[in-house]
């Protein structure tokens, strides 16, 4: 009776959650198409139209901002459609691969600085770790950035000028309150500097990886713009794909709202044929690094080149942003996603995008997702 019983329950929860998925996909069609249509009476574009892209929706799962700027839905026939991964559907392959001790993880800055201590040379100290006067030693004697412990994207972070005068009392309860992790702030190699010198310009490796195998699915130098100290595409950065095996970049620079850039728009810098310093080292780095946390299966991580040749690891996110990375390539990603998810993980997670599919954590893991 007790197997019957177990056998039952596995079994209404295979379908308990099934249910759920099928809940949320309608959620995000429902969301995604109402935006969609707002969108289209605001701007009122002459590429595209809404009938094609209900059908995108239906068929993709895209939202307007991929379907009409980042991938230019609108001009590709359906068997280069199919070759994108939208937003929506990596989010449910993350949901169903993910690990949750990976992810929180990830979303605490201080616990992932302590955790990959080894590749991480800049000096960093969190409020609550210490006393008002260490705290005003530390930030009136260098540059630092401040950085949300849990941000996301680039939201929230500032610059902390040692130039500048500053109510260091005020400052040091506004760590406290929100929680602000502060580093020294960091400056690449001049080759990677000179592209944008107000903000970082770090490399985004996209890694997928089990049982110590770890390999590349893509990557992309990503640079700020105007006066942004961020480099994220979601902040308005740019972003130009690098060649995984040479690391040089094949084509021009890109952005979310749909601009292409053969140069930097700001200090004129070439994008295309930049070879990216210490390619094989950041490569063999992000390997390495993936070693570290056994569970880990996806990760974006966010690297810097030092002037010295280091390598420094900013930081990493269990759910990376693959929006950027194909707006970069102008490609989609899925058939390389599948051929190295069946060749690494042992099964192919763009299967995962159905209501239908096999999670592979725990049911109640995915459901805590929503």
């Amino acid at each position: 009776m007790k197997i019957t019983l177990k056998k039952w329950m596995k079994k209404f929860h295979r379908f308990y959650y099934i249910y759920r998925e099928f809940v949320k996909l309608r959620v995000d069609r429902d969301m995604l198409w109402d935006d969609a249509v707002a969108k289209f009476k605001e701007e009122n574009p002459v590429k595209g139209s809404i009938d094609d892209y209900k059908n995108a929706l239906y068929c993709n799962r895209v939202s307007y901002i991929e379907y009409m700027r980042c991938y230019d839905f609108w001009k590709l026939d359906k068997m280069q459609r199919d070759k994108f991964v939208s937003e929506k559907e990596m989010s449910c392959i993350y949901r169903k691969t993910v690990q949750v001790s990976f992810d929180r993880l990830c979303r605490n800055k201080v616990l992932l600085l302590k955790k990959f201590r080894k590749y991480v040379h800049r000096p960093w100290t969190y409020s609550d770790m210490l006393s008002i006067d260490t705290f005003i030693d530390f930030v009136s004697s260098k540059d630092c950035v401040g950085k949300p412990i849990g941000g996301t994207i680039g939201r929230g972070v500032f610059m902390i000028r040692k130039e500048e005068d500053h109510d260091w009392q005020k400052l040091f309860e506004y760590c406290r309150e929100h929680k602000i992790l502060v580093e020294e702030r960091v400056r690449a190699c001049r080759e990677l500097e000179d592209f944008h010198p107000q903000s970082l310009n770090t490399i985004r490796v996209f890694t997928i990886s089990k049982d110590g195998r770890c390999e590349l699915v893509a990557s992309e130098l990503r640079v700020g713009v105007g006066d942004n100290i961020v480099d994220n595409a979601s902040a308005g950065g740019i972003v130009a794909a690098i060649d995984l095996e040479t690391g040089i970049i094949i084509g021009d620079g890109a952005d979310k709202a749909g601009n292409r850039y053969k140069a930097h728009p700001d200090t004129g810098k070439v994008f295309k044929g930049f070879v990216i310093p210490h390619w094989q080292k950041v490569v063999h780095t992000c390997k390495e690094m993936s070693t570290i946390v056994p569970e880990m299966v996806f990760a974006g991580w966010d690297i810097c080149v030092l002037p010295n040749g280091d390598i420094e690891m900013m930081e990493v996110n269990s759910y990376p942003n693959i929006t950027g990375l194909q707006t970069a390539y102008q490609k989609g990603l899925k058939p390389r996603l599948s051929a190295l998810g069946k060749e690494v993980l042992g099964y192919d997670p763009v299967k995962l995008i159905s209501i239908w599919s096999k999670s592979y954590v725990k049911y109640e893991c995915v459901y805590g997702r929503y």
